[in-house]
């Protein structure tokens, strides 16, 4: 499966033809980290993690050969909660943008000592495949 380039990948979902991969019980899913974590690099998942995954998402449900549950599965055993905060995250949560803000160099003095719970925004780690 790892043989497949991301433009064999996009092309295959074109065209909805079958990923290979093979029957075992690790295959399937196997398959689908690959495809997942290529598409995933491809896009802006740094400034948009959570569109990202939707793109993916709706691409592959598309294409057909995976479920929903397939997919969520394989996002949901990548995701990792973090403080450091994307643009997408900040745009829906402008507290916390102007929160990070007062925290920066132009404001050093101000909320010092109010360090509360952060919020926590969940991004993908997958690993990268040749």
């Amino acid at each position: 499966m790892s043989q497949y380039d991301l433009n064999e990948i996009i092309q295959k979902i074109k065209e909805k033809t079958p990923f290979d991969f093979k029957e075992s019980h690790q295959g399937k899913p196997r398959a689908l980290r690959i495809i997942v974590s290529k598409l995933h690099y491809s896009l802006d998942y740094e400034n948009e993690p959570q569109a990202t995954r939707e793109k993916i998402t709706q691409l592959l449900l598309y294409h057909g050969q995976f479920s929903r549950e397939e997919i969520d599965a394989i996002f949901q055993s990548s995701a990792k909660e973090t403080t450091a905060y994307s643009r997408e995250f900040l745009k829906k949560h402008p507290e916390v943008a102007i929160a990070e803000a007062r925290k920066s160099k132009e404001f050093p003095d101000e909320d010092e000592g109010e360090e509360g719970e952060k919020p926590r925004e969940i991004k993908y780690i997958f690993p990268h495949y040749a």
